[in-house]
């Protein structure tokens, strides 16, 4: 009784921090990244003391471990076999850590209530600071750290709010995947009590665009228009006029003072993405994309290796002509920017091609690439077996309609292999399956 007791105290606690890890986000990668191989761990404790492995028989846990194994292979052929192979051992710990969310975290609705009301706190944390930092300048948790710990203090830039976190664009890539899951949570979860709820939520979800936009990064703006557009279709599909009216509007609105707002910030947003699109060849993005193509081409089973697109991108074979004074030319590994290393001209080099699926492509090779798009077929075909529980939570909706921006082909995006923004994808990914995972029992019952 005693063991059982200390069993259940652990996993409340295990319980608490993996709802908190949209808030530890904001403030430490490394402990967010320790909760979740501490849930992993535990998880896999439970199943073995009840002996049950029934998540494993799952098709996407499948499809998930063959990447695994494939990441490994590919770290044998990578120009930097350590990096690659220290990255790809560790990277099991999503696919547990998501599978643990779907069979035993928040598998309990209690559990999902707790995790959007630490969500919304965070998002509230979150603009307020992106707020004070927008009319005075400063960071309240930036400010804290170089303060107490005399730590190098990071600013947003020109034209950007980097809110509490360290580097400018994550404010607005934190906003654009939690904000639609907590504000549709929280209306499922209230809007039978108070009236006013939808008006309040509906006014917390135009800050939240607003300060999206304010955050200056243009992936993140496109994201959530995506999803709105998303929202409205899948609404005027159901035949909820009511709702596709209202949010017709709101983009109208939202479209109108974009046109009307800071000229030198709509020019710098607005022209520089439509150039960068009419030229995408000749632009950084372009480069970064051709570099990808050109280490896939070379490498086309194997790729060049995990997290070694940095490390390749610098090697004579992949260097890009014509892309001097990108601001993508430097790298903080060695670069380019090495008189000793310049050769005829300069490579385009980062820590990532800026795309999920170059990204897969140059650094796992044709199979991993594969192996990914089954495992987005198969979360796709789960969601359509199973529509009704769109209908009936609403939630599972907001979860969907972050996602499909971080799906869509052409869209910029984080390295899908580092900490933070992995943390982010599959903490969604564990928590739209966890609603399917109490249909499948139903469906056993």
């Amino acid at each position: 009784m005693h063991k059982k007791n200390n069993i259940l105290l652990i996993s409340n606690f295990m319980s608490w921090c993996v709802c908190l890890i949209p808030l530890i986000l904001i403030f430490s990668n490394s402990i967010a990244d320790i909760i979740v191989v501490c849930a992993s761990l535990f998880f896999i404790f439970i199943s073995l003391k009840n002996n049950d492995w029934f998540w494993l028989r799952e098709s996407w846990v499948k499809i998930c471990l063959l990447i695994y194994f494939w990441l490994i292979v590919t770290s044998f052929f990578a120009y930097n076999e350590e990096l690659a192979l220290s990255r790809s051992v560790s990277w099991i710990r999503f696919i547990i850590f998501s599978a643990s969310l779907q069979f035993f975290f928040l598998k309990k609705q209690k559990n999902i209530n707790k995790l959007i009301f630490c969500t919304l706190i965070a998002l509230i944390y979150v603009n307020i600071e992106m707020f004070i930092e927008k009319f005075t300048g400063y960071s309240l948790y930036n400010d804290l750290r170089v303060a107490l710990f005399e730590s190098p203090k990071f600013a947003g830039g020109p034209d950007r709010l980097s809110g509490p976190f360290k580097d400018a664009p994550k404010s607005g890539i934190y906003l654009a995947y939690f904000i639609f899951p907590v504000i549709l949570g929280v209306l499922q979860i209230l809007k039978n009590r108070f009236s006013y709820i939808p008006i309040i939520i509906s006014s917390f979800f135009i800050l939240n665009v607003y300060l999206i936009y304010e955050s200056g990064h243009r992936a993140s703006m496109i994201s959530i228009f995506i999803s709105i557009m998303a929202f409205i279709v899948y609404f005027f599909w159901k035949k909820k006029k009511i709702i596709f009216i209202g949010f017709s509007i709101f983009c109208i609105s939202l479209f109108s003072y974009y046109l009307n707002s800071d000229i030198k910030k709509k020019e710098n947003v607005f022209n520089k993405t439509i150039t960068e699109v009419k030229n995408y060849n000749n632009s950084a993005y372009g480069a970064l994309s051709l570099t990808a193509l050109k280490m896939f081409k070379q490498n086309p089973i194997f790729g060049i290796g995990l997290k070694n697109y940095r490390v390749a991108c610098e090697k004579d074979e992949f260097l890009s002509e014509g892309h001097k004074g990108t601001g993508y030319g430097v790298s903080p590994w060695k670069g380019h920017y090495n008189q000793g290393l310049q050769k005829y001209y300069e490579g385009t080099c980062s820590s990532h091609p800026h795309n999920l699926y170059l990204t897969l492509l140059a650094e796992t090779g044709l199979l991993g690439f594969l192996f990914f798009i089954s495992f987005i077929i198969v979360l796709c075909k789960k969601i359509i077996e199973n529509k009704k529980i769109v209908s009936n939570q609403i939630i599972v909706l907001g979860i969907i309609i972050t996602l499909i921006p971080k799906l869509i082909p052409m869209m910029p995006a984080l390295n899908f292999f580092s900490n933070w923004n992995a943390i982010c994808f599959w903490f969604l990914i564990g928590w739209l399956l966890s609603f399917y995972s109490k249909e499948n029992l139903k469906k056993k019952l």
